[in-house]
């Protein structure tokens, strides 16, 4: 086919058309098949400024043209009128002209235009073109890693937009949980300084940045401030106790562990259980077991509080809030598959949790009963991002969430401590 490629005079020429122009009479094309050129295009479309009608327009042509011609050096050509492309895209006649000459000076298209004005394309019995003259799509073909690179350039900007607002949220969130948190030091200040740079002009990747170096001074006032409480955990210490009953259970029923057999005493947090009581699957009702251990049986059976779900203060979870442990114990999340926007979702999770790290129903039972099923969850969740974290340091999980309940009990556990430090560490 003839590289020729007019412009019929009625044509007001611009800079965009002669360009274009020169590509399509190139020499240079190469290797780019239909699709990856077709992909590549509608990529790069908003980068490239077409309008919704020129993109429109663009599909079709693609559509239209033949994945033949797109082979070798081919040039394929689109014998179509400006009538018949105003009737597919629903646009008058004018605007179909305008966005053909928006997909030419944008360099995806060049003018062939014939004598007379009118398209149309003459093929060999090869199917081959052997001459024709329409909307030529040869400059998109010379000018495909260009655009490809436009393409990946824009969306790389559009990842970079859009993780800097998660980054904004999700950190805000997780100062505003700290401040609120915390009550011994007056952090009133990081919020003002939050507040600030939300609503500063700057632009949403400058923010993040901002935002996530005031919320790493947050982490070292916080870490400063708990290391000077007398009681403070200290880790490497608790990892020698052991659970001695710690089994994987096999069962996959995932029931709340802490509401184990559905118990309904009002107190049934205050019964203790000896050695010799069996637990498991054919464990007895509440009232039988009491006077099996000889507990008083004149217990009134409560029913089920409004709002049962809500948060039970508990000293053993000073300072330490739901949000903040989602945003602590993320590798829990992401290798357990859970997730805790609530204590209810901890809670319902603890099950999971437990198997996870191989801690006996047993063991969390009694945590249960010490300290409430919120201060259990809580530790229980620290333990097990702890033992992901770091499997080699703590090699007994059971052992570690039974010093950790023992430590809850004596008043000397600062899981706040531990929080703030795996905030800190990821």
């Amino acid at each position: 086919m003839s590289t020729v490629s007019n412009v019929s005079s009625f044509r007001k020429i611009t800079p965009g058309i002669l360009a274009s122009q020169r590509l399509a009479m190139s020499n240079d094309i190469p290797e780019i098949g239909k699709g990856e050129v077709a992909i590549t295009l509608k990529r790069a479309a908003q980068p490239l400024g077409l309008s919704s009608t020129a993109y429109h327009i663009l599909d079709i042509l693609l559509g239209l043209s033949k994945s033949d011609d797109w082979q070798g050096d081919g040039r394929p050509v689109v014998a179509i009128s400006n009538d018949k492309l105003a009737s597919y895209v629903g646009r008058s006649k004018r605007t179909v002209i305008r966005a053909v000459k928006q997909l030419v000076e944008a360099g995806i298209l060049a003018y062939r235009d014939s004598s007379t004005g009118r398209r149309w394309v003459h093929r060999n019995s090869n199917g081959e073109i052997t001459h024709a003259y329409g909307l030529d799509f040869t400059p998109a073909r010379i000018r495909y890693r260009e655009i490809k690179r436009i393409a990946d350039e824009w969306q790389a900007e559009l990842n970079a937009e859009r993780e800097a607002k998660r980054t904004i949220t999700k950190t805000s969130r997780a100062i505003v949980d700290i401040i609120e948190a915390t009550t011994e030091v007056d952090l009133s200040d990081f919020h003002d300084q939050m507040m600030a740079i939300r609503e500063s002009e700057r632009d949403n990747q400058w923010k993040a940045t901002a935002l996530q170096d005031l919320y790493d001074l947050l982490i070292e006032a916080m870490t400063e401030a708990t290391e000077t409480t007398p009681n403070s955990e200290k880790n490497g210490s608790m990892a020698s106790e052991g659970d001695m009953d710690d089994t994987p259970l096999s069962n996959t029923t995932i029931p709340d562990s802490c509401t184990y057999k559905k118990r309904t005493s009002a107190a049934a947090d205050e019964v203790e259980y000896p050695p010799d009581v069996a637990y498991g699957a054919d464990m007895a009702p509440e009232r039988e077991q009491a006077e099996r251990v000889g507990a008083k049986t004149d217990r009134k059976p409560r029913s089920k509080r409004p709002g049962e779900a809500d948060f039970t203060p508990s000293a053993a979870l000073d300072g330490v809030s739901v949000s903040l442990l989602q945003s602590a114990c993320t590798s829990v999340q992401s290798d357990f598959g859970v997730d805790f926007s609530s204590w209810q979702e901890l809670m319902s999770a603890a099950e999971i949790m437990r198997i996870g790290i191989g801690l006996s129903e047993r063991a969390y039972a009694d945590a249960c009963g010490k300290l409430g099923r919120h201060a259990a969850a809580g530790i229980l969740v620290v333990v097990a991002e702890k033992t992901l974290r770091d499997p080699e340091r703590i090699s007994r999980p059971g052992g570690y969430f039974n010093a950790c309940v023992d430590r809850a009990i004596d008043g000397k556990l600062a899981l706040a401590k531990s929080v703030f430090g795996l905030l800190n560490g990821s």
